[in-house]
């Protein structure tokens, strides 16, 4: 960047005003030379119209008489006028009759006259007025005027234009001179005035901001406002502010060290170890707590990149480099690797190691990263995550459970003593199977890895951190306080940070893996002295609630939660309700805007005999987390071809029969070629089934899923997309996929009878799918207002109670055997 030499006030602002007063005048000298000659020339135009007029009577009256050589005495006498150049009296043809000098006479214009023009002169004479042309670069009058145009004698057609040039030179001349004069005395004026402004300006400007300049080095001193007096209040304000000033950045770095101090000893106190990398130069500063997690005294190792470097692991080098360079390059938010790292003794320790730029280019690529490493080895004394060395193994259990259950005791124990409550948080890892199923088991381990690690690093200062099960994990926090409600807020406070520590994304094999959790609370006094198996019931119960979406993921166990169904009991008799067939199927129609039926959504229905209808909202979920699901889906494949093949041998038009599956089934390496399989040994036309998926089945594995997607589209089935426009499915996925059908989350139903956004929304979601060319259903439809607003937003197709109910098999089959069509007005 070019630098501008620096410059005194005392020459540049009155270099200033004197270039902006001579620009000024000099640009009002030139505009009123220019003013002034032209009226000069207007003047003497008229003068000289005013004396043709004469000429013009002389001239016709002479001719009348034939008196020839009074016209001569008349140009002679023109012609005493030194400025008069040329004056001539000529006839149509341009021949000159009379003129000022005398060997032009009985010659044509067009030889002698330089400037004259034989088209102006036949235009003034048709035309019968003058024609002034007035040429200052020149200082040349010219004039074509015409006579004789009344054409009253026969013999007065010869002469008809007099054609004159006039010099204003000497006439401008002499106006300049004068003009000239009068801005002498401006200039002079003007420069003594601005000579005074530009003294006075220094005396109250320039040397009171020198003297401020020089005192700003004692700015921090009484003496800043010794000797400093000036008229002007801005002057004084700015001495005032930089006073202020002085104040607020003494403020600011008193409050900066104490910052500094306070990150320091949270740094210390939570044993991180500080690292702080230059990318430009390659420089890498390494606090002494980093030197001390790896064995080393302060002054054993160098500031160099390649002290790190050189210490990762073999296996994990590649894979840590790469996350590394992932971030410099922008293409993952966050630098967070879990790997090994040498010490002094050649063995390795397990760090979480993080970073953030906090430095960057003109193009936006970073050029200082600062971060830290925290030891995540520990052992099971210290109540922190152990991870074996041998990643076949995965995780060990944190604490086992024999230990967790002491802990539990003696936290108990420890509320009592201090009078505080404590707080039990259960944390579950949702579609943590769908991604140990999709990416494999290997994946999955390092993920575990990473949130073991994640959690260790932030919330081992709290408390206690232990893995339950393969994706459940334990925080046992203490020191909550002794009232219940403040007990609570601060519990629901911690599970919050929790969810927000999981929920940010993962690096793990070269992906980005992003996974949620929910959390069930127990916050405890220890009054009432609990089995270690209680709370970790009653956590487990309150998980079951962290599902609903008014929880926000997180939910404090009470009382009631006792009476409400468990997990693990609801998981067992789904498993008895499978073997005694109380399993049972339903159909809903979805229909077009005719009422007419497309397709056929097959649903599940358990009674249960002692519970009566379980909601398929609650056992779904939970035969998602075991193989149940596959049992499940693969009893509706049966059913749904039970179903075609009875209408079939009805010869009835079979609909579009439309399958759930889920996104964790989907992922199965063997989903493609077993329905294949299965619905082929049926002798059922693929073309019948239309599976439908949720938008989850892209959170793992993108690119893999849309192969499958169009892999079972080549074999002939028709694919559907449910709850469109909510969940994590982001257009640019579905790029490509021809959906047979993508049905609209029921969430834009809501306040479309009283929200004009809502109704904005709706029409923009229903809008885009369109552009997409994917056929649009709107499920749910309760009511007559819910289905006239999806018709206006053109939805193409149509479901839900006010079309029709969920039927059987038997009234299913009546109704595509009437072909009625369902009202949809």
């Amino acid at each position: 960047m070019l630098r501008l030499p620096k410059i005194s006030l005392s020459f540049l602002i009155p270099a200033f005003i004197i270039m902006l007063f001579v620009l000024i005048v000099c640009s009002q000298y030139l505009y009123e030379r220019s003013q002034l000659q032209t009226q000069i020339a207007q003047n003497k135009s008229e003068q000289i119209i005013s004396s043709l007029f004469r000429m013009r009577y002389v001239v016709e009256s002479s001719l009348a008489t034939q008196d020839l050589e009074r016209i001569d005495q008349e140009v002679s006498l023109a012609s005493t006028d030194v400025n008069m150049t040329i004056y001539s009296l000529l006839d149509m043809s341009g021949e000159i009759h009379y003129s000022n000098h005398a060997i032009w006479r009985e010659s044509n214009a067009r030889n002698v006259l330089q400037d004259y023009d034989q088209l102006t002169h036949q235009t003034v004479v048709d035309n019968e007025k003058p024609a002034v042309n007035i040429s200052l670069d020149k200082q040349l009058i010219q004039i074509y005027y015409p006579i004789n145009t009344n054409n009253r004698f026969s013999y007065s057609n010869t002469i008809n234009l007099i054609y004159l040039e006039y010099d204003i030179a000497v006439l401008t001349s002499r106006a300049d001179d004068q003009l000239m004069d009068r801005f002498i005395k401006v200039w002079t004026f003007g420069f003594a005035a601005i000579t005074f402004f530009c003294l006075l300006l220094n005396w109250l400007l320039v040397i009171p901001l020198r003297k401020l300049t020089r005192n700003v080095s004692k700015i921090d001193s009484k003496a800043f406002d010794i000797g400093f007096s000036n008229p002007a209040t801005e002057l004084c304000d700015l001495r005032d502010y930089l006073i202020l000033a002085n104040a607020k950045l003494k403020r600011s770095n008193k409050r900066l060290n104490n910052a500094e101090q306070r990150w320091l000893f949270a740094v210390e106190g939570a044993r991180n170890g500080i690292w702080d990398w230059n990318l430009i130069t390659n420089d890498v500063f390494i606090s002494d707590r980093w030197k001390d997690i790896l064995g080393y005294q302060p002054y054993e190792l160098d500031n160099d990149y390649s002290v790190w470097e050189s210490r990762l692991h073999v296996e994990d080098k590649q894979q840590v480099l790469t996350t590394l360079h992932s971030y410099i390059n922008n293409t993952v938010d966050d630098y967070e690797s879990v790997h090994r790292l040498r010490n002094k003794t050649g063995h390795y320790i397990w760090v979480l190691d993080r970073g953030k730029s906090v430095e960057w280019d003109e193009n936006g690529q970073p050029t200082r990263i600062i971060g830290t490493i925290t030891d995540v080895t520990g052992d099971v004394k210290s109540q922190r995550l152990a991870v074996q060395q041998d990643l076949k193994t995965s995780l060990t259990d944190l604490v086992d459970r024999e230990s967790l259950a002491n802990e539990l005791y003696d936290l108990q124990v420890y509320s009592r003593r201090v009078g505080q409550f404590s707080a039990v948080l259960m944390i579950n890892l949702n579609n943590f199977k769908l991604i140990n199923d999709a990416l494999g088991r290997q994946v999955g381990d390092r993920l575990l890895i990473q949130i073991a690690a994640r959690l260790t690093g932030a919330f081992s200062s709290v408390g206690i951190v232990a893995r339950l099960g393969a994706d459940e994990f334990v925080i046992l926090a203490k020191n909550f306080g002794g009232d219940i409600q403040q007990a609570n807020k601060r519990a629901l406070a911690l599970a919050s940070e929790v969810r927000q520590l999981i929920g940010r994304s993962f690096t793990v094999a070269d992906q980005t893996l992003s996974i949620s959790a929910r959390i069930g609370l127990v916050v405890f006094d220890g009054i009432e002295s609990l089995e270690p198996q209680t709370l970790l019931a009653r956590a487990d119960g309150a998980l079951v609630q962290a599902k609903d979406s008014r929880s926000n993921g997180c939910a404090i166990y009470y009382p009631n939660y006792d009476e409400e169904s468990k997990p693990f009991d609801l998981g067992f008799e789904l498993k008895k309700a499978l073997v005694a067939q109380h399993i049972s199927m339903m159909y809903q129609p979805v229909v077009d805007q005719a009422g007419r039926v497309q397709s056929i959504e097959v649903l599940l229905r358990w009674y249960h005999p002692l519970h009566g209808f379980i909601s398929p909202k609650k056992f779904i979920p939970v035969a998602e987390l075991s193989d149940t699901i596959f049992e499940l889906e693969l009893l509706v494949i049966d059913e749904a071809c039970h179903l075609i093949k009875s209408l079939q041998q009805e010869d009835l038009q079979v609909p579009i029969i439309s399958i759930n599956i889920s996104a964790r089934h989907f992922h199965q390496d063997h989903f493609v070629s077993m329905v294949v399989s299965k619905i082929q040994s049926k002798k059922i036309k693929l073309d019948n089934i239309q599976f439908e998926f949720d938008g989850d089945i892209f959170s793992v594995n993108a690119g893999q899923a849309r192969l499958k997607l169009l892999e079972l589209q080549r074999y002939g089935f028709k694919v559907a997309l449910d709850d469109f426009g909510a969940g994590s499915c982001a257009l640019y996925l579905i790029q490509g996929i021809g959906f047979a059908q993508v049905k609209l989350s029921k969430h834009y139903l809501r306040n479309i009878d009283s929200s004009a956004e809502s109704i904005n929304v709706l029409n923009g979601v229903v809008d885009v799918a369109r552009q997409l060319s994917l056929p649009v259903v709107g499920k749910h439809i309760e009511n007559k207002l819910q289905l006239n607003k999806l018709t206006q937003a053109k939805c193409s197709f149509f479901q839900g109670y006010i079309v029709s109910r969920p039927l059987n098999e038997v009234d299913i089959t009546q109704l595509i055997k009437s072909q009625l069509s369902l009202s949809v007005k």
